[in-house]
């Protein structure tokens, strides 16, 4: 059975493994462990143990080779359920399967191409606000900046939202929900205790869902109005592939959550790609030159190129992958097996909790040489990475919208670097985030900005 894995070390008794947990980033500790008695070790918290593995082929198999016998551990995202309710990162099965179709056609060729426009206004939008801070000397929060933008492209490509609405309504109403879900990860009894915490928390939630539902009611009204208008934004889209006839407060319930999903991991996760790989940049010039010329080639005088050009935004792509890689936004994934399983002589007992640590197979030097070392050439070469690179996980349950992350953080991070000089302050660290996942910065990451030419 499982006892032929290694235990991880420092367990006491009835809180097993949870003390050594909390005393760092869980993902560091867990991390450690794996070098130390990996690739996989079995520990404990109260109420659960798992399997951690950073063993490239073990993770292939949960979640490739076996994807259909492991479901998603619900008790791991249990902190994020408000926030994204019944959407695609927290279903399974037949919901799972439905959902997951209807979202691969919203984020199809056309959101592409649509997402890539949005993003280049985003960048002027903010250019009005580097300008202001390079005139001023003042330095600039790049990742307060990296998530009004993000949001804004997010809120545009999802809902149309103009950008002065998203930046009024969207930070006030998720900025509060997702720093206590965070919290609540590690105190859980924050969603129990009437705290002004929970207050503020419960209010903005239900103001979220009030407007999201104000959209999609009004969307559907419009609908209903004119039946041969064509899909302008995703959530024209969620409802075209929604049989009017069957509509239901389920139908907008669902809906709904898929709104909360996108916006959430839309957002969240590209403001911290996009902070991270700035960052390193401005800690290698020569790069960030490579950068330059890479993305001089596709952006050319005023016009906008079209998708197949954008597309070849080549060396940007590479930076990018390697600050997920180097950084891991996402560190861990949870699996739980739904009914008895084997890899290889490991017997997998139904119930058996899998956590895929990506952060530790993307920090192994048997796989990555030099991996503490930012070095975009990784991407860039003819030798897949295969399953040694997986911030968007991969096999069926693969991220839905990495391509539209991507595409736009491609965009974003060529037009700035080819606009604006960035000069970080001394005080701008490596140092993540202890606990809050997408893993951010500890502190702000400030630079000094100056136009270009």
């Amino acid at each position: 059975m499982l006892d032929q894995v290694p235990q991880a070390p420092q367990k006491l008794p009835l809180v097993g493994h949870m003390a050594a947990l909390m005393a760092g980033a869980p993902w560091d500790v867990t991390e450690r462990w794996l070098r130390e008695r990996g690739p996989t070790v079995r520990l404990q918290i109260p109420g659960a143990s798992y399997l951690v593995t950073s063993d490239p082929e073990f993770i292939r198999h949960v979640i490739v080779g076996a994807a259909d016998n492991y479901v998603k551990d619900l008790r791991a995202m249990g902190a994020f359920l408000d926030i994204l309710g019944h959407g695609l990162l927290t279903s399974d099965g037949e919901l799972w399967k439905r959902q997951r179709a209807v979202l691969a056609r919203a984020f199809r060729i056309e959101a592409l191409r649509n997402v890539a426009e949005a993003s280049i206004r985003a960048v002027d939008r903010l250019g009005a606000v580097l300008d202001a801070h390079a005139r001023s000397g003042r330095p600039v929060d790049i990742g307060a900046q990296m998530r009004r933008l993000t949001l804004q492209v997010i809120a545009e490509a999802t809902l149309q939202m103009p950008p002065h609405q998203s930046d009024d309504v969207l930070p006030r109403l998720y900025e509060p929900l997702v720093e206590e879900a965070n919290k609540r990860v590690w105190q859980p009894y924050r969603g129990f205790l009437p705290t002004p915490a929970k207050f503020r928390y419960d209010r903005s939630l239900a103001q979220l869902d009030a407007f999201l539902l104000g959209k999609i009611r009004a969307r559907l009204q419009a609908r209903r109005g004119d039946p041969k208008a064509r899909p302008s934004d995703m959530l024209d889209m969620l409802l075209a592939n929604l049989d009017d006839g069957g509509w239901s407060e389920e139908s907008e319930r669902l809906v709904s959550d898929e709104l909360k999903t996108m916006l959430f991991a839309g957002h969240d996760t590209s403001s911290a790609m996009l902070t991270w790989t700035l960052h390193s940049l401005t800690q290698q010039p020569a790069e960030l030159e490579r950068l330059r010329a890479d993305a001089a080639l596709v952006f050319k005088g005023d016009g906008v190129p079209d998708y197949e050009q954008l597309k070849r935004l080549d060396f940007a792509g590479a930076c990018l992958k390697e600050a997920l890689r180097l950084y891991n936004i996402v560190p861990i994934v949870v699996r739980e097996a739904a009914v008895d399983d084997t890899f290889g002589e490991l017997v997998i007992p139904r119930g058996t909790k899998v956590m895929v640590h990506m952060q530790a197979l993307h920090k192994d030097p048997r796989h990555w040489p030099e991996p503490e070392a930012f070095r975009p050439d990784r991407f860039l070469g003819d030798e897949p990475v295969g399953h040694r690179w997986l911030p968007f996980i991969t096999g069926p349950r693969s991220c839905v919208g990495q391509h539209f992350s991507l595409l736009e953080a491609k965009i974003v991070l060529s037009r700035l670097a080819l606009r604006y000089d960035f000069t970080p302050v001394p005080e701008n660290s490596d140092a993540r985030h202890r606990y809050n996942i997408p893993v951010g910065p500890r502190a702000s990451i400030c630079m000094h900005v100056r136009p270009r030419g």
